[in-house]
């Protein structure tokens, strides 16, 4: 659960092999992010395709969803962008930007947690 909702952006349709740098570099074009939270199956230890983004500020958290919705695109799949208790994600009509994940050449990945 988000620490401060209105300042937390929920990120849908995650692909799992999406490393948490890799979604870190694309969410701070918005503004500081305070914390990244990636959900894992305790079981299988594989990603759940979504995870929460908290930003610095409400606007900033606002802004991520209109910038980032319907325009981020990671290995085939469009993430979706919402404030966190929001049930409908916002739409963006602009053509989408295409990543491709790339691991990092180190094999390290920062883990940013709250």
């Amino acid at each position: 659960m988000a620490r401060n909702p209105g300042r937390t952006v929920f990120i849908g349709n995650l692909d799992e092999k999406v490393s948490e740098r890799v979604l870190y570099e694309i969410l701070i074009q918005a503004g500081h992010v305070v914390g990244l939270h990636v959900p894992s199956n305790k079981e299988s230890n594989s990603r759940k395709g979504y995870a929460f983004a908290e930003y610095e500020t409400e606007d900033i958290a606002q802004y991520a969803v209109r910038l980032f919705s319907g325009l981020v695109r990671i290995n085939g799949k469009t993430l979706k962008f919402v404030i966190a208790g929001h049930d409908k994600p916002s739409s963006n009509d602009n053509k989408s930007v295409l990543l491709n994940h790339v691991p990092s050449s180190n094999g390290n990945n920062p883990h940013i947690r709250w």
